[in-house]
């Protein structure tokens, strides 16, 4: 191939200029400027930031704005209220209302065309949801009077021979044994050969102390029923209680002897023409007292089978039952100051379309929306001689200015089990956790980077002596060491910070450690220890800053380490507790901490009140989300291996 080109093909670029160096353009970046400029590459760190920035700012801001009274101050009638939250009620969600599982219901209020029964002593059926009612039937062995019906039997233990049940006086009070008087055991099943014996114990004999004192009226030995007459045995007319005993011919071997009963039934002429019924079936004969005369030979249990129980479930509106118009009796003078209260008030009395006379004489009226008081259902008057005359109102209460509300709150979180509004309580543990990780973290980077770096850089002797003194300080177990400051120091915020950092520094410091071996020995740091730099330079200057990455990620994943450390020993009972409060500087600790938020809705989880457990769960899991992000942001963003990189 040829590759002569013609000259004509060449020509000189800038042949009549003067070349020269020109100045640089850019600024040179600072070491810090260098890493917030990777810090801010990635926007998924950004966004974790600015989240991690607002829990912060929430945390101290919402405790601030809130009226106090609403997480300091223990109401009873706010006890564990749902979430409530404006625009989404619409739809559905967090609107106020709670699912009831398995309440008893009240048997009176059961509809015959439906068949469904609800509750009454507890709730307001206005504000029930009888699209969501439902009713089923729970079989139990409870001795409880919401359960009917069942069987009760007579057990005996193994090597006894014989057990008795007594009718209780609480309830029916003694028996009338009269002429006539008639004593009905119905029997359902009888294992073993025992016989049931029937006694009469007479009203006199508070505590008896042998069977003299019983009289015998009959004996059973087979199912079925059975009567007797009372008057055969007993001398005259009397009054007393029935007695069953339940007696095997020789001591029971595995203690399965039983005796099964459907009812006991008194039946007796209370004159020539009444016959009065006293029944003892299901919850009433379980009821029975326990008598055990002998206890050489007598003992046993007394056990009830099949009893059922109609309970509902169904959905209830909490705040609308809670902040429903009460009814209240108020004197003249607070009457009289809630007028003075809200002007314009006496203008928007409505009277009864029936009445007839002055307005000042009426003792019946209403009053316009959006007043303390929404109704006067009566006034009364009484004067007293001497005293004067004082007037009550009968009034229907707003049920928002009753609790001491201006108008209806929503509780954003819900309320916990002492009333406090969750929301604000969240951010106000949130707060007391952070500072406690803060503080802690602060002196164990402290503590444990100069441990680290003088362990590592020197090395030998040091290093084994320093590091055999940190196996040892942290072989401790955790829960005896805590067990032990708290002994001394006493449960509190001091045990516990002494706690996160008896030996939270050695983690640090065996980063630092890990980090300055990787790096005391780069060729720079050698160059440096050759021109006469001292060791207190090539640490700080020329070691600590490579290592700084990995080093405070480690710090900061560590906070929320803390904060979970926290919620351990807060369940285990070595925590911070509610009521207690540190001040340190201008920073106020409370006793309240997601930690300790978190133990107290444990408990409730059972009772249904899961956001009690939801809302800090989540507010923890955020935390730890963009803490891990924000870290791992850190270490790249710090690590001087990476400066100028993009």
């Amino acid at each position: 191939m040829n590759k002569n080109y013609p000259k004509e093909y060449f020509n000189l670029v800038q042949d009549n200029e003067r070349l020269r160096d020109k100045p640089l353009q850019t600024k040179q970046l600072s070491y810090f400027q260098d890493a917030m400029m990777r810090f801010t590459k990635n926007k998924y760190n950004v966004m974790a930031s600015i989240i991690l920035l607002i829990l912060i700012v929430l945390s101290i801001t919402v405790p601030m704005i809130t009226p106090k009274e609403l997480y300091t101050e223990t109401n009873s009638a706010l006890t564990t209220l749902p979430p409530k939250v404006p625009l989404l009620e619409k739809l559905g969600i967090l609107d106020g209302t709670k699912d009831f599982k398995n309440q008893p219901i009240d048997l009176d209020s059961i509809d015959p065309e439906t068949g469904l029964g609800y509750p009454t002593d507890r709730f307001n059926i206005e504000f029930l949801d009888f699209s969501t009612l439902k009713n089923q039937i729970v079989v139990g062995s409870e001795r409880d009077i919401l359960f009917v019906g069942g069987q009760n039997a007579i057990y005996i233990n193994a090597e006894k021979s014989a057990y008795t049940i007594q009718s209780s006086f609480e309830d029916h009070g003694f028996i009338e044994f009269l002429a006539g008087t008639k004593v009905s055991v119905e029997v359902l099943e009888m294992d073993g050969t025992g016989v049931l014996e029937v006694y009469v114990l007479n009203s006199t004999v508070v505590e008896p102390t042998s069977w003299d004192e019983y009289t015998l009226i009959g004996t059973i030995d087979s199912v079925g029923t059975h009567d007797f007459d009372p008057m055969l045995e007993l001398a005259e007319s009397d009054r007393g209680l029935v007695a069953l005993k339940y007696i095997l011919p020789t001591a029971s071997v595995d203690g399965d002897e039983f005796v099964k009963l459907e009812s006991v039934t008194v039946d007796y002429l209370v004159n020539t023409d009444d016959l009065e019924d006293i029944v003892y079936s299901g919850f009433f004969l379980s009821n029975f007292d326990l008598i055990s005369l002998d206890s050489d030979t007598e003992n046993g249990r007394f056990l009830r089978s099949d009893a059922e129980m109609v309970v509902s479930s169904f959905t209830y509106d909490l705040y609308g039952a809670l902040f429903s118009d009460t009814e209240e009796t108020i004197g003249a003078e607070e009457y009289a100051e809630i007028l003075a209260a809200n002007p314009g008030m006496e203008d928007t009395i409505i009277l009864p379309i029936d009445y007839v006379g002055t307005p000042e004489d009426a003792t019946t009226y209403a009053f316009g929306t959006g007043f303390p008081i929404t109704s006067v259902l009566s006034v009364d008057s009484i004067t007293i001689p001497g005293a004067g005359t004082y007037t009550n109102y009968h009034v229907m209460m707003n049920g928002a200015y009753a609790l001491g509300f201006e108008a209806e709150p929503n509780f954003y979180f819900g309320t916990d089990v002492f009333g406090h509004d969750l929301f604000s309580l969240i951010w106000l543990g949130l707060r007391t956790s952070l500072l406690l990780g803060v503080l802690s973290s602060l002196v164990n980077i402290i503590v444990g980077v100069i441990w680290g770096a003088i362990s590592a850089y020197y090395g030998g002797q040091v290093d084994i002596l320093m590091e055999r003194f940190t196996d040892i300080w942290g072989s401790f177990p955790q829960i005896t060491m805590i067990g032990i400051i708290t002994v001394l120091i006493g449960p509190g915020f001091t045990a516990l910070f002494i706690f996160l950092v008896y030996d939270g520094w050695i983690r640090i410091a065996k980063v630092t450690r890990l980090q300055f071996y990787r790096y005391k020995g780069r060729e720079y740091v050698l160059a440096a220890r050759t021109l006469g730099a001292s060791d207190r330079r090539i640490i700080f200057k020329h070691i600590l800053p490579n290592a700084l990455g990995t080093i405070v990620t480690r710090v900061v994943l560590s906070i929320p380490s803390v904060i979970f450390l926290e919620v351990t020993l807060s369940y285990l009972g070595f925590g911070i507790g509610n009521g207690q409060s540190l001040r340190i500087g201008p920073l106020n600790l409370t006793g309240t901490s997601i930690g300790v938020i978190l133990n107290d809705g444990q408990q409730q989880i059972f009772a249904g009140n899961l956001w009690l457990i939801i809302y800090p769960t989540i507010v923890v899991s955020i935390l730890m989300i963009t803490f891990n992000m924000f870290g791992n942001a850190l270490r790249d963003a710090l690590n001087p291996q990476l400066r100028g990189s993009e």
